[in-house]
């Protein structure tokens, strides 16, 4: 599985409402360092292309083992929200909100691809 793991996903610094193509991905895991005390939610949207309008996500299993919100997190707390991607469109956008959320530092997983290995996902070569 260690192989599965290291050849199926892509790690990227990811600053909120940033436009993803998640090609080839089917989920993803978005990891936000709480800036300050207090909530740190996540809204994503989707668009057929990248310049595009993007709209809400209508999925009510878009999250995964958790809401799109976390109501009092701690300063420096490493929030994690699993995330669904498979009803969503090419293009996506991930978007931080919260007093917790100003200015977080995030980082992002793409993973289930439909093709292995991915490509850049080994970062230490």
């Amino acid at each position: 599985m260690k192989r599965a793991l290291f050849n199926g996903s892509k790690v990227l610094p990811y600053t909120s409402g940033d436009a993803i193509d998640r090609s080839g991905f089917l989920s993803a895991v978005l990891a936000v360092k709480a800036a300050a005390q207090g909530e740190v939610s996540v809204a994503v949207t989707h668009c057929d292309t990248q310049g595009g309008s993007y709209t809400a996500v209508d999925d009510p299993r878009l999250f995964v083992g958790c809401t799109g919100k976390v109501d009092e997190a701690q300063s420096e707390d490493v929030v994690v929200f699993n995330i669904d991607l498979l009803g969503c469109k090419q293009f996506v956008k991930l978007t931080t909100s919260g007093a917790g959320a100003a200015e977080a530092p995030c980082a992002l997983v793409l993973g289930d691809p439909a093709k292995a290995p991915v490509e850049g996902a080994n970062l230490g070569e």
